[in-house]
């Protein structure tokens, strides 16, 4: 090395020390912030009204965070354009992790459906963990006159009773899953729009709305009861809590969809809080009491990076089928 080298050497070397320095301070404060968290309340949005599957799933992995972490944790409703409301709020909120979200399968289906967004559905949002996956059923009152789906068609091409139906949002699980039926059986069903699974629900047990299409979740409790009867599941093999209802496929229609349950936060969330968050929900999703209580859902957990993946996925798989079968936001 030349005498030159040397000195420009031993110059840059205090800059290069100087960097070593403060990026070491800022990976201890990152790490020091996550230690520290949570310091205050951390909120839950779900965005749909009280009552529903997702508002349950939401409600149960808030009450045991606020117990392993020792901070209150609240749940906050948003219902409203097929979960757009409550997803642009926090999109917009401090990437702080104390503003997260279980965001449900019409995450992945609204960029098809919208002529513009509110958010980014993939830049905006940070993946945590995937929650829970649970099928579609097709649900009418006790007395309605179609008890499958073969005589559900028959009943439609009959003309003898107005087909509508309910579903928690337009481009939800449930929406999607009557369109497919729709198109495969030829049946002239009419969406009616509500602003969650339940409204919908309660319609039909009221004899007010024909049929709905809502996960299990949210029904299985009314079909135990005799409140409401099943004439068909979106499970690829009959689900276990509810053997005797038979799935789509067996009954001729090649349509298979599960509703998927993840959480999610702000896209800048420190990965440090990420990660410690990821780590808890784990351990909550795995926990048997909580499966007891919410047996009509198959509870799950992931990577971050997997929700990440599956979610880019998922827009990938629907984005055509929902221009091919032409749906739109109301």
């Amino acid at each position: 090395m030349t005498s030159t080298q040397f000195n420009r050497a031993r110059r840059f070397l205090p800059l290069c020390l100087l960097l070593a320095m403060v990026g070491s301070s800022n990976l201890a404060t990152a790490q020091n912030a996550a230690d520290k968290y949570p310091e205050k309340a951390i909120k839950i949005v779900v965005p749909f009204p009280p009552g529903g599957s997702t508002d349950a799933l939401g409600r149960a992995v808030a009450q045991k965070l606020q117990e392993k972490l020792g901070q209150s944790v609240v749940v906050e409703n948003r219902p409203g354009a097929s979960t757009l409301i409550g997803s642009a709020a926090v999109a917009k909120a401090a990437p702080d992790g104390y503003t997260l979200i279980v965001s449900v399968s019409s995450h992945t289906t609204n960029p098809a459906m919208q002529a513009s967004m509110p958010f980014d559905t993939l830049k905006d949002f940070k993946a945590i963990s995937m929650l829970a996956r649970a099928p579609v059923l097709v649900v009418a009152h006790p007395d309605f006159p179609a008890s499958n789906i073969k005589e559900l068609i028959e009943l439609g091409k009959a003309g003898k009773i107005k087909l509508d139906y309910g579903s928690a949002g337009a481009g939800t699980m449930t929406h999607l899953t009557a369109e497919l039926i729709k198109k495969q059986t030829g049946l002239d069903l009419t969406h009616i729009l509500y602003k969650g699974g339940s409204p919908a629900m309660m319609d039909v047990m009221s004899g007010h709305l024909a049929l709905t299409f809502a996960t299990l979740g949210q029904v299985q409790p009314q079909i135990k009861s005799g409140k409401l009867k099943a004439l068909g599941i979106s499970s690829d093999v009959r689900y276990p809590s509810v053997a005797d209802i038979p799935t789509f496929k067996e009954q001729g229609l090649d349509v298979v969809t599960i509703e998927w349950f993840g959480l999610l936060a702000p896209a800048a969330t420190p990965p440090e809080i990420i990660a410690k968050l990821n780590s808890e929900v784990k351990q909550i999703m795995a926990n048997p009491e909580l499966g007891e209580r919410l047996a009509s859902i198959e509870l799950v957990s992931s990577s971050a990076e997997f929700l990440d993946q599956f979610i880019q996925a998922e827009l990938n798989r629907w984005s055509p089928v929902i221009k091919e079968l032409n749906i739109k936001m109301n």
